[in-house]
């Protein structure tokens, strides 16, 4: 017979702050896609530093504007996060997570589509109970432009908080 080896509470407490630095990075790309400042900045520690490589340097604020602003360039785009590993040292941590983007935009009455893969390099602390990302440097993997044939299917996508994410979640449990 097999006996159980409960779970400490430092375990419990690097799984639950694992987790809340992964949503953080969840929230951070939600707040790109629908070009939302506000949300975007509640990721980010107030003296934050954001190095984007030739695409931004600057305060980890200053990042998300001029990302968000890009954003609005676009007609529709995804980002997603994968491959987190995250390093915690009690208030302190660092993570690696790889982040695959795709945006389409028109470019000469030509609907283009940019695909980017690279990895977020990130230095988190705990702030009043909340990870927040004090340090941030995207390694650029690889990207492709290239011109696309839209598909069949209407997008429900916007660049807002009119978008259907919002509603639901704003709608919480019950119906509707």
């Amino acid at each position: 017979m097999q006996t159980e080896n409960p779970v400490s509470n430092a375990e419990m407490r690097a799984l639950l702050d694992k987790q809340a630095i992964s949503e953080a990075l969840y929230t951070y790309c939600r707040a790109v896609d629908r070009a939302d400042h506000e949300l975007g900045y509640s990721v980010w520690h107030d003296d934050a530093e954001a190095d984007y490589g030739s695409i931004y340097k600057g305060t980890g604020r200053g990042a998300m504007g001029y990302i968000c602003d890009s954003s609005l360039k676009g007609i529709v785009h995804s980002h997603q996060i994968t491959n987190i590993l995250i390093e915690l040292d009690s208030d302190r941590a660092l993570s690696e997570a790889y982040v695959t983007s795709a945006m389409r935009m028109m470019h000469d009455g030509q609907l283009m589509q940019i695909n980017t893969r690279g990895r977020y390099l990130d230095r988190w602390t705990r702030q009043d109970g909340r990870w927040l990302i004090i340090r941030r440097v995207f390694a650029h993997d690889l990207d492709e432009i290239r011109a696309v044939t839209p598909g069949y299917i209407t997008p429900t996508f916007t660049l807002d908080r009119n978008d259907p994410s919002y509603a639901l979640f704003e709608g919480g449990h019950g119906k509707g």
